[in-house]
């Protein structure tokens, strides 16, 4: 048993030690979609620890947010998953009613 609670304590430590991480993905991301003339921007907001934002217009979503190899998970308070590609310093995703959105950082 004793053997058994070490591993779970090692674990335990190093998931707290991931979680106070920095990733070179955190950071402010905006996009710009729209037909008829009318364009529209989204910003992605992936903050330091896992937590973001998604704001469009006058609504924002939160999200919790990991990387796995080049993808970045966005996972809503649903259950819902968006995976967006990491490639160059922008962020690729296909969201529905949407279609195909190129994230870039903030002032960039």
């Amino acid at each position: 048993m004793m053997p058994l609670l070490r591993v779970l304590c090692l674990l335990a430590l190093l998931a707290a030690a991931g979680c106070g991480r920095s990733s070179p993905l955190a950071g402010q991301y905006e996009a710009t979609y729209g037909d008829g003339g009318r364009n529209r921007t989204i910003v992605l907001d992936l903050r330091e620890g896992g937590q973001g934002a998604w704001t469009a217009e006058d609504e924002s979503i939160t999200f919790k947010w990991d990387v796995r190899g080049d993808e970045v998970l966005l996972h809503s308070r649903a259950g819902g998953v968006i995976r967006a590609v990491a490639d160059n310093g922008e962020l690729t995703a296909d969201l529905p009613g949407a279609g195909r959105l190129v994230f870039r950082r903030a002032g960039k």
